[in-house]
């Protein structure tokens, strides 16, 4: 298992997670109101994620939030996404979204079909769902999978034998 990158804390008022001490899986737990604040820690934790040597899966858990971003901060987000497509591809395993609304996850699932990502990318309901896929997804990268990963998974076999 390759070194978890360092990320920053969040300054003050930053209500964003951004979670790499289950590498290669990351977790991005999103506040309930989204802030341009937010928004840049995120990009900024996102750097040194793309600069690490191994590639990573990552889990956005949208359950918190309380309202959807605004059209400006939607803009920046996808802006942000839009920049470094061409990393994504290469350093990202998939992309797992967590959204307990049926219909907003479907509408969502439909929006990828239309605009794929350059890797993997899929809604779920539950975090263990998608951590599951995402433990999956770096099993088969060969990669090594912390036992909090296989934990948030709900592998507990695993996790024993990890």
């Amino acid at each position: 298992m390759g070194e978890a990158p360092r990320i920053e804390g969040p300054p003050v008022g930053v209500g964003l997670g951004f979670d790499v001490s289950m590498w290669p899986l990351v977790v991005i737990t999103m506040p309930p109101v989204t802030t341009s604040e937010d928004i840049e820690y995120m990009q900024r934790c996102y750097e040194p994620v793309f600069a690490a040597p191994s590639r990573h899966a990552l889990i956005v858990d949208t359950t918190p939030i309380v309202r959807v971003p605004d059209a400006t901060l939607r803009r920046q987000m996808k802006a942000f996404e839009d920049s470094r497509r061409a990393i994504i591809g290469p350093k990202n395993i998939g992309s797992a979204i967590i959204i307990q609304n049926a219909i907003v996850r479907g509408a969502y699932t439909a929006l990828r079909w239309i605009s794929p990502q350059p890797a993997p990318n899929k809604a779920f309901s539950t975090v263990q769902s998608a951590a599951r896929w995402c433990v999956q997804g770096i099993e088969e990268d060969g990669q090594i999978v912390p036992v909090a990963a296989y934990a948030l998974a709900g592998i507990a076999g695993k996790a024993a034998n990890g």
